[in-house]
């Protein structure tokens, strides 16, 4: 009579939970990929929502309008709104000319054709206009033109506080000395040209403290005296010159 622990039912046994146990494993993966699958759908559903979403907000915002989170428009006032705002009211605002800081020519063909007097009236600044911004150019005048020495770029606020410290001067500073001399000599070495930016486009106020003829801010309209305090506003790096001859006798600059 055959052994009933080593017939044929008891090797069958193992292999069946083998078998089994293959077969649940293969389930639990198909499972796991199942689900990992499903939450690569999930976030790249959610980055697709968020990328629409911000979408829309660059084609709203392109368009001038701004808009709260359902879609409505918001209460507050656009750009295009404030300058309608402003049209319809009479009240004309002029824009600030923009300048880059770097325009000073290397040689200025208008200032030889001036005599390196002043700049003529109608490039010349009225000190009583806003100003957005100043480029001082400092050159020495040779024959027949001019050549850059320095140049440096000032803000808005420096470049009003520049006028507003011109503006306020007598026409000709009495501490300095009157001199006699041949027109040859008469003639500056150097001079500087301040170039502001404002609402009617770049106008020049010309700086002279060399030579014997002459010194101080000329607007082409008017002279104001040669004084340190708006001097030192502006005489900085490249633009400070070493010495003139007005500028030797003028002291605090």
């Amino acid at each position: 009579m055959p052994d009933s622990e080593n017939g044929p039912e008891h090797e069958l046994g193992p292999k069946f939970a083998d078998a089994f146990q293959t077969k649940a494993d293969g389930v639990r993966a198909l499972q796991a990929r199942g689900m990992a699958n499903e939450a690569r759908r999930r976030v790249r559903k959610r980055r697709h929502n968020l990328i629409a979403a911000a979408a829309a907000v660059l084609v709203v915002g392109g368009i001038g309008g701004v808009w709260t989170a359902v879609g409505g428009p918001s209460p507050v006032a656009t750009s295009a709104d404030n300058s309608s705002a402003g049209a319809g009211s009479g009240e004309e605002k002029a824009q600030a000319p923009q300048t880059d800081g770097t325009t000073c020519a290397d040689r200025d063909p208008g200032i030889s054709t001036q005599n390196y007097t002043q700049p003529p009236a109608v490039r010349g600044l009225d000190l009583e206009s806003p100003v957005y911004g100043l480029l001082a150019c400092r050159y020495r005048l040779v024959s027949g033109g001019t050549a850059l020495l320095g140049s440096h770029f000032f803000s808005a606020a420096e470049a009003q506080q520049v006028v507003d410290s011109i503006k306020i001067l007598p026409e000709r500073n009495p501490a300095l000395p009157v001199f006699k001399c041949a027109p040859e000599q008469a003639r500056p070495q150097e001079l500087i040209v301040l170039l502001f930016d404002t609402a009617q486009g770049q106008r020049e106020v010309w700086v002279q403290y060399d030579g014997c003829a002459d010194a101080g801010f000329f607007t082409g309209s008017r002279t104001y005296g040669l004084y340190a305090a708006p001097l030192k506003l502006f005489m900085i790096g490249n633009l400070r010159p070493t010495s003139g001859t007005y500028l030797d006798h003028l002291t605090g600059w």
